[in-house]
């Protein structure tokens, strides 16, 4: 699969992209992708701002990416066709955004106890108008001169085997799911490569309510492509697929560059159709 007509797995800097919304609606018509998914983490803000920015030109699916964990293991859950204007959904993902802005300052707290002096003050320049996360105390390191890239930044300073590691919201995969269905969204688990995924947390998630598997993304190899589509076809899964797309330095992949056809678009919207009408 080379050539893909949608991108459902895109990053503004309503979480940590780096391109705004519109800048995204751009580069996709560029790209030739007219079906994008905007997937920021933990956050719905920027659904809007790409929907009047496109003006029809291209279609945009509302959608997040809600964190949650299994312990130490970050496992992510994709919610497509999200209802992004229902006001307990805000208030809920205001509740992380409020927990990110803490964790962030402890983290930076940590690094100058340990005579890494950067200031929380350009790390909040960085991020601008997004949720002040890891990758911008990264980029903040990398200006600083503590480190040559962000991929450093994680590995010396930033990961979880690192002591200035600081734990994220306590959140299992199962609420997340929970909390996609329950304002009208599809559950997809996100990149199961990235996580480490061996079968049997799959079918964990699988069990937990999740409807389908991302297929393609970049950080996944042709082996587990084939892996997780033959685990997605076998129990009647949604497939789909996208390039994680962050924009440099926070990411590499382009936008189209992963993704899915027609079929599996089509597919994710009938199921977003019946579960409405539920």
């Amino acid at each position: 699969m080379t050539d893909f007509y949608a991108d459902l797995h895109i990053h503004t800097t309503h979480s940590d992209g780096v391109h705004t919304p519109g800048e995204i609606i751009e580069i996709a018509l560029k790209s030739r992708i007219f079906i994008i998914a905007i997937t920021d983490h933990d956050s719905v803000s920027g659904i809007d701002e790409a929907i009047e920015y496109a003006q029809n030109r291209i279609e945009i699916i509302p959608a997040v990416e809600l964190s949650s964990n299994i312990g130490k293991c970050d496992i992510h859950i994709l919610g497509y066709y999200i209802d992004h204007h229902a006001a307990d959904f805000i208030d809920y993902l205001e509740g992380f955004k409020a927990h990110r802005l803490s964790r962030a300052k402890k983290i930076v707290e940590k690094l100058n106890r340990a005579g890494i002096k950067i200031d929380f003050e350009l790390v909040k320049d960085i991020a601008k108008n997004s949720v002040v996360g890891r990758p911008h105390i990264a980029e903040a390191l990398v200006k600083c001169g503590y480190v040559r890239s962000v991929s450093d930044a994680f590995y010396r300073y930033l990961g979880y085997h690192c002591p200035f590691y600081e734990p994220k919201k306590e959140i299992s995969p199962k609420e997340a799911i929970e909390k996609i269905k329950r304002y009208g969204g599809i559950p997809i688990i996100a990149h199961p490569g990235m996580i480490g995924a061996n079968n049997g947390l799959i079918y964990k998630l699988i069990d937990d309510g999740a409807r389908g598997i991302e297929v393609w993304h970049p950080e996944h190899t042709r082996k587990q492509e084939d892996d997780f589509y033959e685990i997605a076809m076998k129990h009647g899964l949604l497939i789909t697929g996208g390039s994680d797309f962050h924009g440099y330095p926070r990411g590499y992949c382009k936008i189209g560059e992963y993704g899915c056809d027609k079929t599996h678009v089509f597919s994710l919207k009938e199921m977003s159709k019946m579960s409405k009408k539920k």
